[in-house]
């Protein structure tokens, strides 16, 4: 009897583990963090961050957000599980210990309780929650598949949960629109990177990305091309503002141009080259967020 319980716990444990591999835990972790980092310091008096917190409305707003961004995983996952056994092998087979009835009821389940939630803030809460599951699953079952549109779609996706956060305080800042313009740029090249390590099984299930249609190369030349068009939206940042805060789009645009000058990640004989670009663009993603509490600073500077 102890044996079967044994089992069974352990069955469980993991497909919890697999469930959090599904569904990105560390990218919904770092979604959350930029909700309240902007809710703090960019929507609110950084000075009066515990009224802030006290606001039950926002703590939904994250969850319903977080549930929200895990569905549109769990679906990408259902659509692309053969794809993934092509280009990452070993952590597809580990997350098909969740059967696909299992998944398609967690997606609909997150689903369920994100709108659930989305009622109890607001039926505008509501209706925004109920797009954005339907454009995951859009992105998922038919844009991802087209040439450009499915990096585009990822990239404005990716952004959409900082505007939960806007929409509910009412965005009345330019610069924050210029940094957001910022991040989309960061995500397009990163999606197209992803595209790039993804091209084998891409090209094998027919998805139309733009590294099968166009090939490494000038995919590369695109991508070095978006670092360069990113200095535009970083560039007004920095005029929008006063200050050393206004430089740090600029900084990070730098370090996307120094870093893909180094790695070359086009490069033949450098295989590796754009698993490294990859890591390196997380990184500035990452950065980008946890500069979100400068711009507290910014605001006082800007009156």
């Amino acid at each position: 009897m102890k044996t079967v319980v044994g089992k069974k716990r352990y069955s469980t444990t993991l497909k919890g583990i697999a469930l959090l591999s599904v569904v990105r835990w560390y990218n919904i972790l770092l979604m959350i963090i930029a909700q309240y980092l902007a809710s703090i310091f960019i929507m609110n008096d950084p000075r009066e961050y515990l009224h802030t917190l006290w606001d039950w409305r926002l703590h939904l707003i994250v969850l319903a957000s977080g549930l929200v961004v895990a569905s549109g995983f769990i679906i990408n996952s259902y659509y692309d599980m053969e794809k993934d056994l092509v280009n990452r092998p070993n952590q597809t087979l580990f997350e098909r210990i969740l059967k696909k009835s299992e998944i398609l009821q967690l997606y609909l389940f997150f689903n369920f309780v994100a709108s659930a939630i989305g009622l109890l803030i607001s039926l505008r809460a509501f209706a925004f929650f109920a797009v954005y599951a339907a454009g995951l699953w859009l992105y998922s079952h038919k844009f991802k598949k087209i040439t450009l549109l499915g990096n585009v779609a990822a990239a404005a996706l990716s952004i959409l949960p900082f505007f939960a956060v806007f929409f509910y305080y009412g965005l009345q800042r330019i610069d924050v629109v210029l940094y957001v313009c910022f991040l989309v740029f960061v995500e397009v090249i990163r999606n197209l990177t992803k595209d790039v390590e993804a091209l084998k099984g891409d090209m094998i299930y027919g998805y139309q990305t733009l590294p099968a249609v166009w090939g490494v190369n000038k995919t590369t030349q695109l991508i070095y091309g978006l670092i360069g068009l990113s200095a535009m939206p970083a560039a007004m940042f920095a005029l929008s503002n006063i200050g050393w805060v206004r430089f740090v789009p600029l900084a990070l645009t730098g370090i996307m141009g120094l870093t893909a000058f180094i790695l070359k990640p086009s490069d033949e004989e450098n295989p590796v080259g754009y698993t490294r670009f990859n890591y390196a663009i997380k990184t500035v993603i990452v950065l980008s967020i946890l500069a979100i509490p400068l711009f507290g600073q910014a605001r006082s500077f800007l009156g």
